[in-house]
C-alpha cells in the first residue's frame, strides 16, 4: 500500500492537485487518456523520496471540477498543464514535467513553449495520425460515434467505454486500474466511460511537429510492441529532439506500468536526478 509520501490538497483554479514538498526541485505529473492522478501514485511515491511533486487531475476528471464529467478535451488539458507548470515555477527553482501516453504528448507540447528543466515522455502519443492508423478496424466505428456524439452534445452526448472489448483502448488498460486499486489504501475515483468526440481531434494532434523547439533534455520511454502509441513515431520524435535520451522495453503499451515498472522508473529517476540535482 502506498502511503509514504506526504501530500496536501492544492487547488489551481479548477484543477485539484496533490502537492508534496521536498526541496527546491519539483516534478509536475499529469495522467494519461481517461485516467486519474491516483493511477500515477507508484511513480509519484518513488520520485517523492527525492523531489517535490505536483500531481493533478485534468478538468472533468477525478477530483477536479468541470462538467460534463469524463470529457477528454485536448485544448483544455494543455491549458491545465500550463496552469500546473506555472504554479510549480512560482514555488520551485527547478521544474521537470512527466507524462505518460496521452500526457506524454502533452509534456512535449508544453516543453516546446515553456522553459522547464527536463521532460519524461513515457510511451507518448507523439503523432495522432499514426495513432488513428493503429486503430485499424476500430477507427471508422469510433469516428462515426464521435460525429454522433458531437451532434448530440447539446442533449448530453454519447458515452463509450474508455477501455474494454468495446472501448477506445484495449482491455489491458483495466489491468493497470486493478493494480492501482489493489495498491491504494483509498477509493480510486476512476470511471470507465468518456465521450467519443475526442477521436475527431486525435488525428490532428501531432506533438512530433513541435519537438525540435524543445531546449531541455527529454527522456523517451518506448515500448517496442506498443499497439496504442506506435513506437516508430516515438523514435522519429526522439530523432528530432535536440537533447533526447531513449530507453526501449520489449513489451506493450501497458507493460511499462506493470512488468517493466521497476526498470522504467529506475531509469527515469536516474535521468531526473541528473537534471534536477
Amino acid at each position: 500500500m502506498m502511503t509514504m509520501v506526504k501530500w496536501k490538497d492544492v487547488w489551481i483554479g479548477e484543477i485539484h492537485s496533490w502537492e508534496h514538498e521536498r526541496g527546491d526541485s519539483c516534478i509536475v505529473m499529469g495522467h494519461g487518456f481517461g485516467a486519474v492522478k491516483d493511477m500515477l501514485m507508484m511513480y509519484a511515491e518513488k520520485f517523492g523520496e527525492h523531489f517535490s511533486l505536483v500531481l493533478f487531475d485534468y478538468r472533468h476528471f477525478g477530483r477536479s471540477k468541470g462538467e460534463p464529467r469524463q470529457l477528454i478535451d485536448v485544448r483544455k488539458q494543455l491549458e491545465d498543464w500550463r496552469s500546473a507548470v506555472e504554479y510549480a515555477k512560482s514555488k520551485y527553482k527547478r521544474v521537470a514535467i512527466w507524462g505518460s501516453s496521452f500526457s506524454g504528448g502533452h509534456v512535449l507540447m508544453i516543453a516546446s513553449e515553456r522553459d522547464v528543466d527536463a521532460v519524461v515522455a513515457q510511451v507518448p502519443l507523439v503523432d495522432g495520425m499514426e495513432v488513428a492508423k493503429a486503430m485499424r478496424a476500430r477507427g471508422p466505428r469510433f469516428m462515426a460515434l464521435g460525429l454522433l456524439d458531437l451532434l448530440l452534445s447539446p442533449l448530453g452526448g454519447l458515452k463509450v467505454p474508455i477501455a474494454g472489448d468495446k472501448g477506445l483502448l484495449p482491455s489491458d488498460y483495466l489491468k493497470v486500474v486493478e493494480d492501482v486499486r489493489r495498491r491504494c489504501p483509498w477509493d480510486v475515483p476512476w470511471e470507465n466511460y468518456t465521450y467519443p468526440r475526442v477521436v475527431l481531434s486525435i488525428p490532428f494532434y501531432r506533438p512530433i511537429k513541435r519537438v525540435d523547439r524543445i531546449k531541455c533534455p527529454v527522456f523517451y520511454l518506448v515500448a517496442e510492441d506498443d499497439a496504442v502509441t506506435p513506437p516508430g513515431a516515438v523514435l522519429r520524435a526522439a530523432e528530432r529532439t535536440k537533447r533526447a535520451e531513449v530507453m526501449k522495453v520489449k513489451g506493450g503499451h501497458f507493460d511499462v506500468y506493470l512488468r517493466f515498472f521497476d526498470e522504467a522508473s529506475d531509469r527515469e529517476l536516474e535521468f531526473l536526478r541528473r537534471y534536477l540535482g
